[in-house]
């Protein structure tokens, strides 16, 4: 094998071949350099102008935003003052003054930072500050109007004559007529539901109504004076004094000028301060939406304009830049390619002398005596690489050997750790950490959870009359049979003796009932082998705020207990657990 002869093109090299290689790296890193700065200084003068128009879009959207939610702030406190008159909701009163204290502090901060105009704000701050007053009004005339017409109503009822009454210690009938006190406490009735009525509704036809029951009394008044004075003369007791239907109608009248005074602030005062705050937050809106639509237009103009200027900017440097970049680059990877080939060929094994193949005096000429040392270097390495190469076989396969026994091991540990020998299901320590993670999975995400407790109907009989041999066989049997009957998320473990622990999540009680009487059947229907047929007892939980493994665990022992004394072979469910709904 013979080393490419050099090129005689690169020997024709004038002004670059006499700088050194620092030299004209030092040119290439000059020009890259200039392209560099040129094309950052274009780039960020291109995004600070960007940033500041997106800073401007970004206050508008802001201002933007800012509007809309005065608008629905607007029309959420119109609602929740609406839910109070008609319904006296505390949470609705505390919901308007909570909602205008925030929005009177985001106003003092928009005026502090500017966001709107000083008269836009000035005409916020008056209708927010109006509607206040007039909802504060509205609660204090509701307070005064409900407990006006409870007392008036009251004094009423206190001096209407009744059909009988005391005199020292006889008691004396009335001299109105039973029918006639019946019907003026029907119509006094009325006029205050009517009253009632008219304060919730505003409606006047309720107006009409009180007044014509009004008339009515006045009338019944009338006949039953005319009826008192034929039966007991002209001295008898005046039916309208005694009904006192002066004060019912000053009551009347006095309580229907308070509703449509109130009724005024409601209907009318409220509701157009709360339409002037949205009618200014919608204007603003519609302004501002229109000043975004404008920068936006602008921004895209302009980012045009700097794509077009940037574009031009890059492709002068490149124009500049590149000839020479390439010019310089070309004198150095030139030698430095047919370096590359001398030292492929050193890497397959090329014994032939390379000093003699340096095409540059500077430092890749150097590279070149570097390479020839490399050769002579690398035939006394690939001798010294055999004899490595065959100690590494050897011990790479013991190294190998060893890790795999090891992890062999390791896992029939883990596997020991965690499995019941006897009946290939987890240990109490397994199913120890699997109840506490699933628990604490259950109790966070609230999910559903149960847990089953099994226990061998007497077993202590089976190990007593047919050995302990036997009863191993049994609990063998045994685990196949529920693990065969459970499904693929149910986690089942021996708890101890005789005893086995089944962790089902995601879980409810009803459904934990339906596992455990599939799991009962199937048991009482295997065949274990013996005279006496074996049967399970089966005890369930399930979670509820606050439990843990013990509390679960203790719930589902009481639940088997019980089992137990019913009579065994049945499933029982914690009376901890049940609730109306699951018993």
């Amino acid at each position: 094998m013979s080393l490419s002869s050099p090129d005689p093109k690169q020997k024709q090299l004038s002004l670059l071949s006499r700088l050194t290689l620092r030299q004209r790296l030092a040119v290439a890193f000059t020009t890259g350099v200039f392209a560099a700065g040129t094309l950052a200084l274009t780039s960020y003068i291109a995004v600070d102008f960007s940033g500041r128009q997106a800073e401007q879009l970004e206050y508008a959207s802001a201002q933007l935003d800012f509007v809309n939610g005065l608008s629905i702030a607007a029309s959420e406190v119109q609602l929740a003052a609406t839910r109070y008159v008609h319904y006296g909701h505390q949470s609705a009163y505390e919901r308007v003054n909570s909602v205008i204290r925030s929005w009177s502090e985001r106003i003092d901060v928009c005026e502090e930072n500017g966001c709107l105009k000083e008269g836009q704000i000035d005409d916020i701050r008056v209708h927010l500050q109006a509607f206040d007053e007039s909802f504060l009004l509205v609660a204090k005339a509701y307070n005064e109007i409900s407990e006006s017409l409870n007392s008036d109503l009251k004094s009423v009822h206190d001096f209407a004559p009744e059909q009988e009454h005391l005199v020292g210690s006889t008691l004396v009938e009335s001299e109105l007529p039973s029918v006639h006190i019946n019907s003026f406490n029907d119509h006094v009735a009325t006029i205050e539901a009517e009253l009632r009525a008219y304060f919730v509704s505003s409606d006047a036809q309720r107006v009409q109504d009180a007044e014509a029951h009004l008339a009515e009394l006045r009338v019944h008044a009338a006949l039953a004076d005319a009826e008192l004075r034929s039966e007991r003369g002209p001295l008898a007791q005046s039916a309208e004094s005694a009904f006192n239907i002066d004060q019912i109608e000053d009551t009347l009248y006095g309580n229907i000028q308070k509703i449509r005074s109130y009724a005024y602030l409601v209907n009318v005062v409220m509701p157009s301060e709360a339409r002037e705050l949205e009618y200014l937050a919608n204007e603003i809106a519609t302004a501002k939406n229109l000043e975004i639509s404008a920068l936006r237009a602008d921004m895209h103009r302009n980012r045009m304009n700097v794509y077009r200027w940037q574009s031009g900017i890059i492709t002068a440097v490149l124009v500049l830049s590149v000839p020479i970049f390439f010019w310089v680059l070309n004198s150095v990877t030139s030698p430095l390619r047919h370096l590359a080939g001398v030292f492929r060929q050193l890497s397959v094994g090329s014994e032939e002398d390379v000093v003699g193949t340096a095409r540059t005096q500077d430092e890749i000429g150097d590279l070149f005596l570097a390479a020839e040392a490399f050769r002579q270097e690398n035939i006394r390495e690939r001798e010294l690489l055999a004899d490595y190469r065959e100690l590494s076989r050897g011990l790479e396969a013991q190294v190998a050997a060893r890790t795999r026994e090891l992890q062999l091991k390791n896992e029939e540990l883990d596997r020991l750790a965690s499995i019941d020998k006897l009946t290939d299901t987890y240990n109490r320590r397994a199913l120890d950490e699997a109840l506490a993670t699933e628990l604490r999975r259950a109790l966070r995400y609230e999910r559903s959870f149960a847990l089953l407790i099994m226990d061998i109907d007497l077993f202590k009989q089976v190990n007593d009359t047919h050995g302990h041999l036997r009863g191993d066989q049994v609990l063998t049997t045994l685990a196949k049979q529920i693990k065969a009957n459970l499904r693929h998320s149910d986690i089942l473990g021996r708890w101890g003796g005789e005893e086995f622990l089944v962790i089902c999540p995601e879980t409810g009680v009803e459904q934990a009932r339906s596992v455990a009487e599939k799991v009962r059947a199937a048991v009482e229907g295997t065949d274990f082998g013996l005279p006496d047929r074996i049967t399970i007892s089966i005890g369930i939980s399930s979670i509820a705020s606050g439990s843990t493994t013990e509390s679960l665990v203790a719930d589902a022992d009481r639940a088997l207990y019980l089992a137990k004394n019913q009579g065994r072979n049945r499933v029982c469910v914690s009376p901890m657990t049940l609730t109306p709904q699951t018993a």
